[in-house]
């Protein structure tokens, strides 16, 4: 179980109106990424396919999207299991806000991931003990941060952190030590972007280990999220990630 759950714990760490918001407000919009894993011995891709599934806008005009994200990995079946991102933009500062992970978030994608995990290893479980394992879990905090194409370059960003708790188990992530860090061009298969850059230092702390990153992403106007680096301490790269295939909505 122990293992289950670091692993899944693991898994977790634009046609738009104005174009002021640092994300994609066509709902359907499907966005792809290409990532690669160099924290192994071997190095491993994979693609994560971002769908825009809900927006909506407020009457004092805060805009708000929800992301979909699906991992898919033929080596870990477990990957595919669906997260959940938010945005909200507030015209009022000009600040998008990214919500990277909710505790109800996280609750529910490690119930899926224990869950399928289970079947994985020609196990079910009833209705009954999935009710059990989520009285067992308790979560509280959760993971954000703004970008804001205002802030001067090195101003600091909050700290955030999300915990949970399932048993004698605690685990938690921290995003720490986050700094804006101007703007940039990005270019990836999709295309050209002027971005805003941020970076912050990832902690992640489980019965299965402690792991720190230092992260840096770039985000567009209209689109969100360009590219991801992971390095450790010394600078060398751990996971890269780029968007390389922006589809538009599927036609009803």
């Amino acid at each position: 179980m122990k293992k289950t759950l670091f692993a899944a714990f693991m898994l977790m760490t634009c046609s738009v109106m104005a174009s002021a918001q640092y994300f994609c407000t066509e709902q359907g919009k499907v966005m792809l990424y290409k990532t690669i894993d160099k924290s192994d011995k071997e190095a491993s891709e994979s693609v994560i396919q971002s769908t825009i599934v809900s927006v909506e806008t407020a009457a004092d005009g805060m805009i708000s999207a929800r992301l979909e994200d699906v991992h898919t990995d033929s080596d870990n079946p477990l990957a595919e299991i669906k997260s959940y991102r938010s945005f909200t933009y507030n015209p009022q500062t000009d600040i998008t806000d990214v919500i990277a992970m909710t505790s109800d978030d996280l609750k529910n994608t490690l119930i899926a991931i224990i869950k399928e995990a289970a079947l994985a290893n020609g196990q079910h479980m009833s209705e009954m003990e999935l009710a059990d394992l989520e009285k067992v879990m308790s979560a509280k905090g959760q993971i954000e941060y703004p970008i804001d194409p205002k802030a001067a370059v090195d101003s600091k960003i909050p700290n955030s952190t999300i915990r949970l708790n399932a048993g004698q188990l605690t685990m938690s992530m921290n995003f720490w030590e986050g700094k804006n860090l101007g703007t940039e061009s990005v270019t990836t298969e999709a295309g050209t972007f002027d971005c805003v850059k941020i970076s912050y230092v990832q902690r992640t702390s489980s019965p299965g280990g402690n792991e720190k990153r230092n992260v840096t992403e770039w985000y567009a106007k209209g689109i969100g999220l360009v590219r991801s680096i992971d390095t450790d301490k010394k600078g060398n790269i751990l996971a890269e990630q780029n968007l390389f295939v922006i589809k538009e909505p599927k036609a009803e």
